[in-house]
């Protein structure tokens, strides 16, 4: 299904493994040179400025593109308007398939260019240009957001898919009435735990194996889509903006307890396991949810002015930030501030095996023992010994 020379992308992974290798200091310049030799990646993948650069000209030359194409059929544009953007899509796909294929290119810029001018215009045609429900548009999206996911392994397309099928289930929610509107924020926290159990059970299958950002991104955005679907403001704004509560300032939501309840819980629950599993995303999502519970809580209740929250929080970040520099400098329960590799013991061992095992490959004689040559009688035996 994906697009990409699979055979490069296991040779790609394997020289990253190397590179964190030869940054431990576990094989040296030659031999990852060597296995380099060995394991070739013919993609064309250029510095991240250069990539940027080529993303947006690509993005300019699209859009020039499609703005000939306009003036070719300005006469009938208002009615036209919408097949000229599925046809943009398609030509753009099209160019998107022969850069990947023909030219190999990969993160280039280029092709990220054509796969998110084609995937734009196919939902600006479907979706933009017809009064469609919202539940439809959903769908739509999740169906290009999934297909772009799998055919090209983009983790932003990811994280859209994965937005689109919390939409499908929201409004699906919408569309049943009161009762299930009321339910929306529960539905969404179970989808978003579903979702992020089977990513997490799958993660380290060989099928996924070149999905592996794309299941990192779902993972994170899983985790905070649980939170906001629990959060106070979240619940109570959302709900008062598209379900037309009508609530005046100091008036709550019902089980707005509850909400609040979980606006503290979860970035506590988060830093917990995270903590018990050696989880640092775990950690890193829980810290980060940490400000969106002193945001809820000053929204409602302002204790202090904004400035002084934001002074007293930053010195007691920086305090609490060098306390555990400090204290963690040396390993304590699995936890330490210094720079430790990505890979564990294991993947060490795997890569100096392969190291080894290239470096002394050579030619061998696959003959096996020669017998005979001699000029005179005997096994074997020659005059010219």
């Amino acid at each position: 299904m994906i697009a990409y020379n699979k055979e490069w992308l296991d040779h790609l992974t394997l020289r990253e493994s190397l590179q964190d290798a030869f940054d431990d200091g576990c094989i040296t310049k030659e031999e990852q040179a060597a296995v380099n030799e060995k394991y070739p990646v013919g993609f064309y993948t250029p510095n991240i400025f250069i990539r940027i650069g080529l993303y947006l000209l690509t993005l300019i030359i699209m859009l020039f593109s499609f703005g000939l194409l306009v003036l070719m059929f300005l006469s009938s544009i208002e009615n036209s308007v919408s097949g000229l953007l599925i046809f943009f899509s398609i030509m753009g796909y099209a160019a998107l398939e022969y850069m990947v294929n023909v030219k190999k290119h990969y993160n280039s810029g280029v092709d990220d260019g054509l796969l998110w001018g084609s995937a734009f215009s196919f939902v600006a045609g479907t979706v933009l240009s017809h009064n469609l429900p919202m539940l439809a548009d959903c769908i739509i999206v999740c169906m290009v957001a999934m297909y772009f996911t799998l055919r090209f392994a983009d983790r932003l397309m990811a994280v859209i898919a994965f937005l689109s099928v919390l939409g499908i289930f929201f409004y699906t929610c919408v569309e049943f009435g009161n009762i299930a509107k009321a339910v929306a924020p529960f539905v969404i926290m179970l989808i978003s735990a579903v979702i992020y159990f089977i990513v997490k059970k799958n993660e380290a299958k060989n099928y996924v194996v070149h999905y592996g950002h794309c299941l990192q991104m779902i993972l994170i955005a899983s985790l905070i889509s649980f939170y906001a679907a629990g959060n106070y403001f979240v619940v109570r704004e959302l709900s008062n903006s598209m379900f037309h509560l009508n609530l005046l300032p100091g008036q709550t939501i019902p089980y707005g307890w509850l909400f609040w309840a979980f606006t503290f819980i979860i970035p506590v629950v988060y830093i917990a396991r995270g903590v018990q599993k050696k989880d640092s995303m775990l950690i890193r999502v829980g810290m980060l949810l940490l400000a969106a519970i002193v945001f809820t809580v000053r929204y409602y209740h302002a204790i202090l002015p904004v400035e002084s929250v934001m002074t007293i929080s930053g010195v007691i970040l920086i305090v609490l930030g060098y306390w555990l520099m400090k204290y963690l400098h040396e390993p304590k329960y699995g936890f330490t501030y210094m720079e430790v590799s990505k890979k564990n013991g294991q993947d060490k061992l795997n890569i100096e095996s392969l190291v080894i095992a290239q470096t002394f490959s050579g030619e061998t004689d696959q003959g096996g023992t020669k017998f005979g040559g001699g000029s005179f009688g005997g096994g074997g035996a020659s005059g010219d010994y």
